[in-house]
């Protein structure tokens, strides 16, 4: 009876763990419950757009409608594309069998990709999704935390129609909207690393002693409350 009851309290702890946490084996999982879910969370905004930071993250730095974000281990390159957007510009991804992992994101209106790349025995994550891509150079230890944490970005990424048709009808993101081909995949860690060498030497907007990192917990809103 005793051992009856002992391997009863272990199957419902370990079905306790599949129920609150996402399996570390699975990009699927990742994909299905946080990419591929509809979301009202947004706590940071920026040039026409905002979207939810994931606790432990913050933007360090922003070059022009690009943001660097960084975690304890890794810097991500969050490009928004508000010209595609308004445009509903749509363009082909080819899945890449001969990479890490590739796939084709469809979720209702919203579509991208995913390719993930090995160089020098780290991974090179690129998650093109709703108009946005983010890329990051990960060690494999933090790989799945890092792919959480873009999916959580991506999903959340919420338009403001009103402040793209001001800036487009007044040429303004015309001029500061840096070319960026979100939907072309790059699968060659070169170029990124290239970006961020580039991306380090901008002397724009980069002050760490901003609000922009101030504790999450002070800037969570719900879309539905504004």
């Amino acid at each position: 009876m005793k051992k009856f009851i002992c391997l009863s309290l272990i199957v419902l702890l370990l079905g306790g763990c599949t129920i609150t946490r996402i399996q570390e084996d699975s990009f699927e999982n990742i994909i299905n419950t946080v990419l591929y879910k509809d979301t009202n969370l947004a706590n940071s905004t920026f040039d026409g757009y905002k979207f939810y930071l994931p606790r432990g993250t913050i933007v360090s730095g922003k070059k022009q409608s690009n943001l660097e974000i960084k975690d304890s281990k890794n810097y991500y390159y969050l490009y928004v594309d508000t010209i595609s957007y308004y445009y509903k510009t749509r363009e082909t991804h080819e899945v890449d069998d001969n990479i890490f992992y590739s796939k084709d994101l469809n979720y209702g209106d919203n579509f991208g990709y995913i390719d993930i790349s090995k160089v020098n025995n780290k991974y090179f994550v690129e998650i093109m999704y709703n108009y946005a891509k983010i890329e990051a150079y990960v060690e494999e230890d933090t790989l799945y935390d890092a792919f959480l944490n873009m999916c959580y970005i991506l999903s959340t990424i919420d338009f403001n129609e009103s402040v793209i048709n001001y800036r487009l009808s007044n040429k303004e993101l015309e001029t500061t909207t840096e070319e960026f081909n979100i939907f072309k995949s790059k699968k060659d860690a070169d170029n990124f690393l290239q970006y961020i060498e580039e991306f380090d030497k901008y002397e724009g907007e980069k002050d760490n002693n901003t609000n922009i990192g101030q504790d999450q917990d002070s800037l969570e809103t719900d879309k539905t409350n504004e």
